[in-house]
């Protein structure tokens, strides 16, 4: 009878915990459709500055899970769109807390990016943790970047990885069908050795992403491709460090990159901060969600899906 009991008391907590995260779920997605109000600092109106956040891998969709305060960069991109259109709003501060992502939403990012500058809206980038690869790549675009000193950053380059499962496959007598229109067709496959011609291919794509990447940072940074390519191998830097090469603007916190932008936007320091409306129940939901990320049971963001992908990533 003991039994019994607790196998349906552990049924009946199941059921109330999948009650619990589809209740969650659904505010989440009505919050979402609001998620671009603002709440402002007092006082609540009156040109000031608004506030964006890039937060995980950059992507166009990202995990929409109850567990996770990430989005997509359309979503940032409208975001964007909505200061733009705020009359209120003379600068934006772009939080940064990402180690990239894939090429094509980074891209987007950075060229959005520039349509605020031409219209006069001064962009200042706030490095957190790390503004990595394609992190790095959209806070380029910006005015201004100030990070803190041990702020990870850098990692300038293209990756696109897959596993080779070949030799564990062999060993459980596992084969796989393939029909494909072309010999590229399943290139960087699992179950097989990569052909010397499927490299060069692969090595043709990231080359050109690569150098997109150093083209771009030379036009938000004003500077020579020649001064940047010494530091774009890849190899990940400090603030500090990355200070010492030009990359960055400053030293400092979120709050220092606020101030900047008043100063570049010739805002008085009592303007108002335009950010982003975060309840109770989102800032609960973010910190269940950074619990499991340190306990490693997700893993560094990445799917198989991710390993198919040309990316502007950190990837430790």
């Amino acid at each position: 009878m003991d039994r019994n009991r607790k196998i349906l008391i552990s049924i009946l907590a199941m059921l109330v915990l999948t009650a619990v995260i589809a209740i969650v779920h659904v505010s989440l997605t009505i919050q979402e459709e609001k998620s671009f109000s603002l709440s402002v600092n007092v006082p609540q109106f009156g040109p000031g500055v608004g506030i964006a956040r890039v937060e995980g891998p950059i992507g166009f969709s990202v995990d929409k899970s109850p567990f996770s305060m990430a989005r997509g960069s359309e979503d940032l991109i409208n975001r964007l769109d909505d200061l733009e259109k705020d009359s209120n709003i003379k600068a934006v501060v772009l939080r940064i807390n990402s180690p990239g992502g894939t090429v094509a939403a980074t891209q987007e990012i950075y060229q959005k990016i520039w349509k605020l500058r031409k219209k006069n809206i001064v962009v200042v980038a706030s490095m957190g943790e790390v503004a990595a690869s394609g992190g790095y790549y959209i806070a380029s675009a910006c005015n201004h970047i100030i990070a803190n000193q041990g702020t990870l950053t850098g990692s300038i380059g293209v990756i696109a990885a897959s596993p080779n499962l070949k030799g564990l496959l062999d060993r459980f007598g596992i084969k796989m069908n393939v029909i494909k229109s072309g010999k590229f067709k399943d290139s960087m496959a699992f179950h097989r050795e990569m052909r010397d011609d499927e490299r060069e291919l692969i090595q043709q794509l990231i080359d050109i992403s690569y150098e997109k990447f150093i083209k771009d940072i030379a036009l938000g940074r004003n500077m020579n491709e020649s001064d940047i390519r010494p530091v774009a191998d890849g190899r990940v830097m400090t603030g500090e460090t990355a200070m010492k090469y030009k990359l960055i603007d400053g030293i400092g916190t979120f709050e220092d990159a606020v101030d900047r932008a008043r100063q570049l936007a010739e805002l008085p320091a009592s303007s108002p901060v335009y950010d982003e409306m975060k309840t109770p129940l989102e800032q609960l939901l973010f910190s269940v969600n950074g619990m499991f990320r340190g306990n490693g049971l997700i893993q560094n963001g990445l799917s198989m899906d991710d390993y198919y992908r040309l990316e502007y990533r950190l990837l430790p």
